[in-house]
Parts: structure tokens; sequence; C-alpha cells
């Protein structure tokens, strides 16, 4: 995959319209560094080898071959982890919205019986360990896929119902909570989230952006009309009010950088410099001498 993808369970042409409900399995053998993703479906993620990191505005989840995810649509970063001397692979069940609420209604007076309540949380996306059924479940699916039939796509459509009927009988109130999220401009309450939730993440302005389906030069003059400092000096700022608070409770400036979202020590150690005059290491010396003065005073 590359930058600004467009992910989908088939290839999209203006012959080929996107389907509905697809299978598809993918396979690969590079290890993918962090990369914007549009997608135009919700997805069911069944990982079978590696690991996959997820980016929304406000919120991000790790996903491990020993779990599984549903994701919402939208824009979102994805980092594809293969593990050593294996390839990436990765069931995965793309749905739209219709597909979700045909579920709904087919299965309504059985949904309306649930007696958990959906969580306040609403998030993008739901992280489940697999279980018996699931692994199971994921075996069934390649063999659907292994075989070419004309009744395929009704065995997908009853694959997508089993899967769905097992998570909210094991899952309800998870399952009453998931949140399709809207492709409406994002709120100031939003973008203050995704701003927030992604101070140490080292996202970059670009990343955020596309988080916040806004152009660069839209999020830079709403992030300015709200903070009213640009992005650049902000995250600084706040990167070396965390930062300072760690190394007053004595941890390593070697282990404080990566914390808020520096990727070696000489730069954290040059902008530290560049706000506060001193290095981390002369910063948390004088505080400590400081308070053992005190204490002897």
């Amino acid at each position: 995959m590359s930058d600004n993808s467009s992910l989908s369970g088939q290839s999209q042409t203006d012959q080929t319209p996107i389907r509905d409900l697809a299978l598809f399995h993918y396979i690969s053998d590079k290890q993918a560094r962090r990369n914007q993703i549009f997608l135009q479906q919700n997805l069911i993620t069944l990982l079978e080898q590696g690991e996959k990191v997820v980016h929304y505005a406000n919120n991000a989840t790790i996903i491990t071959d020993s779990q599984f995810a549903i994701l919402s649509s939208g824009n979102c970063l994805m980092t594809e982890k293969r593990p050593v001397d294996k390839s990436y692979r990765s069931t995965m069940l793309f749905f739209d919205n219709t597909v979700l609420t045909k579920f709904f209604l087919k299965y309504a007076s059985s949904i309306e019986k649930i007696s958990s309540k959906p969580s306040q949380s609403q998030e993008p996306f739901l992280v489940f360990e697999k279980d018996e059924f699931i692994r199971n479940y994921i075996a069934s699916l390649r063999l659907i896929q292994s075989q070419t039939s004309s009744f395929s796509d009704k065995k997908i459509e009853l694959k997508f119902e089993e899967l769905m009927l097992h998570l909210f009988e094991k899952y309800p109130e998870e399952m009453l909570s998931f949140h399709i999220r809207s492709q409406e401009e994002y709120s100031d309450l939003e973008l203050r989230k995704a701003v927030e939730q992604n101070i140490t993440n080292n996202l970059t302005l670009e990343e955020l952006a596309f988080l916040c389906h806004t152009s660069v030069s839209t999020f830079k003059r709403r992030f300015i009309k709200l903070y009213n400092i640009t992005p650049r000096q902000y995250f600084l700022q706040r990167k070396m009010e965390i930062a300072t608070s760690l190394l007053l409770q004595n941890e390593h400036p070697g282990e404080v950088f990566y914390k808020v979202g520096f990727e070696n020590h000489s730069s954290f150690s040059q902008s530290f410099k560049q706000v506060y005059g001193i290095s981390p290491k002369q910063f948390q010396q004088q505080k400590m001498t400081f308070s053992q003065q005190t204490l002897i005073d």
C-alpha cells in the first residue's frame, strides 16, 4: 500500500463498482511504514500473521495476530509489521453501512432483547481477542475464497451475519456502541481531540490534517484560530512541558525523548536547549540540586 491509499477488497475502476460486501486475503513480505489510508468501507480485519497499528483522529490501537478488529470507514493511518522471517497475512471483510443496516433490520427483534446498554464511549474501532469460533471462522472464509461458485456472494453474506451474531452474543455492549464515523467536516471539538490525543505520537502536520478530513492549509487556519499559536510552536511547547515533568520525576533523558515523540535523543536535546537554554541533563541536575538544597535549608 502507498501513501494516500484507498483500501478496498477489490480493484476499483470506473467500470468496477465497489461491492457492498467483499472478502479479500492480503499477504505482504514487506515492512510497511505508516501510510495514509482512506477506508471507503468499514473493515473487519482478521489478522493471521503480524501486527497492525491504526491511528484515527482521536484514538489509536495496536492489533496483534491473537486479535481481530472492526474498523469504521474514513481516514486513518496504518502501519503493518510483519513477523521475523514470515509474511504479513490478513483476511479482510469490507462492508458498507447499508450491509450493517440490513443486518440490524433482519435481526431487530433479537437485538432489541439484548439487555446491555451501549457504551457511552463511541470509538471508530473495536478490538477483540480470537477464540475457537473465530479461528474456525477464518478457516471457513479461506475455504470459500478458494472455491469459485455462483453462490460465493451469498455465502459471504451468510458468513458476515454469522460473525455479527457471534459478536452480538458475546460482546453486546461493545457492538451496540460501534460508531459509524461521519464523513462530515470535523467540529472544533473533534479537531481539539485529535490534537490533544496525538501530542506525543510524532504525527506530521499532513497526517493530522488527513485524519481530520481537511487540507493542510485549512487545518493550519483552524488550528491557529483555536490555539492562537502555530501547530509547530504548540506541539513543541506541549512536548517540553511533558518532558520537564518526566525529568522532574527523575526519568533518564535517554528514556524521555521517545516518550514525548522525538525520533532520537539528539533532536530532543536540541529542541530542549532551544526552549530552556540548557540540556535535559543539566535541567534535571539543577532542579534536583535545588530540591536537595531546599531540604537542607
